[in-house]
């Protein structure tokens, strides 16, 4: 069984919540260490579409 967790941007638990690079940093800045945040889909999407 799938292990959830929870998003940090709006809260919601599932185990489609996941643990990555800052989506937002890391199309700005590709070649740099970026930050590990915990994200549903929706919300790592509109965080990549931030930048």
């Amino acid at each position: 069984m799938a292990k959830k967790k929870t998003c940090q941007k709006c809260g919601v638990r599932d185990k489609d919540v996941r643990t990555m690079p800052d989506p937002f940093t890391a199309a700005l800045y590709p070649d740099e260490e970026h930050e590990d945040v915990t994200l549903c889909p929706p919300c790592a999407v509109a965080r990549f579409e931030e930048s």
